[in-house]
């Protein structure tokens, strides 16, 4: 029997630590194609379906109509051709149960994998924080997908490790795919982080099936013991998510435009041919 078409997930975690991976899958979509490997949506699109496929559409100021059927779309695209497919949009991580379960049941057929992106624990991050524990997103996904060995996790503390790694998961070469060799992009690399918290992580990552690809000490960090920093960094926090939804929100209206423009364009010169 023929093997099934692979699926790669990249639900999160929601830290900035793996926000390379849409970044690049875009700059390399085309190149990505000549290595059989394709993502099925934009970012904008693959946005708004996990919107629709989590029910959150109202957590981001979109209407219900905006995003209905958005998901059903994508998966429709994803069946197309014989590639692997991957997937990022790290809302997914803090998906619950029953809607994890559903994004991989919408995708029978394929071999689903679920791929995780950490780094260093921050301080304000706490226990059982949906999109933000691993010891948390971890299990919810390999119940999902079906077994904790599907469930990659990757380990760097910087955008090019992070990318290497993905395409040692997904079976792709990325030596001529590069990405610029920054620190991750996220909010809160320069706050102190939570050593107690990192030590669990490492615990559960020594203990499990789960894949992990990366060295464990990026977990490593300094300790806090100044509650007005964590307070300070909670706060930063939610600017962030806000600054987050306004971003995404402004991408979309920025390609609706954009597409109007087209036809605007398009319909002034079958006008301008008529006369």
């Amino acid at each position: 029997m023929a093997s099934r078409r692979r699926a790669f997930l990249h639900v999160g975690l929601d830290d900035g630590s793996g926000r390379v991976v849409g970044d690049a899958l875009e700059a390399h979509e085309h190149a990505l194609l000549d290595l059989h490997v394709r993502r099925p949506a934009g970012s904008g699109a693959t946005f708004r379906a996990v919107l629709d496929v989590l029910d959150a559409h109202a957590d981001w100021g979109y209407d219900r109509d905006e995003v209905d059927g958005a998901w059903a779309d994508l998966v429709e695209r994803a069946r197309k051709g014989r590639d692997t497919i991957v997937l990022s949009q790290t809302l997914l991580a803090a998906a619950p149960p029953e809607r994890a379960r559903a994004v991989v049941e919408s995708l029978d057929g394929f071999d689903v994998h679920a791929v995780v992106t950490a780094a260093a624990p921050v301080a304000w991050v706490r226990p059982g924080d949906p999109g933000r524990d691993l010891a948390d997103v971890l299990p919810r996904w390999a119940g999902a997908v079906g077994a904790a060995d599907r469930v990659h996790v990757l380990l760097g503390a910087d955008a090019a490790t992070t990318w290497r790694s993905l395409g040692r998961v997904a079976d792709f070469g990325t030596s001529s795919l590069r990405v610029p060799a920054v620190d991750l992009d996220a909010p809160d690399r320069a706050t102190p982080a939570d050593p107690r918290l990192a030590a669990a992580w490492r615990e559960l990552l020594g203990a499990s099936d789960y894949d992990v690809v990366g060295d464990p000490a990026v977990l490593d960090v300094a300790s806090y013991d100044d509650d007005v920093v964590v307070a300070a960094g909670r706060a930063l926090d939610q600017a962030h998510h806000e600054l987050e939804r306004l971003r995404q929100r402004n991408d979309e209206l920025t390609q609706r435009l954009a597409k109007v423009e087209r036809k605007r364009l398009k319909l002034k010169r079958k006008l301008a041919e008529q006369r």
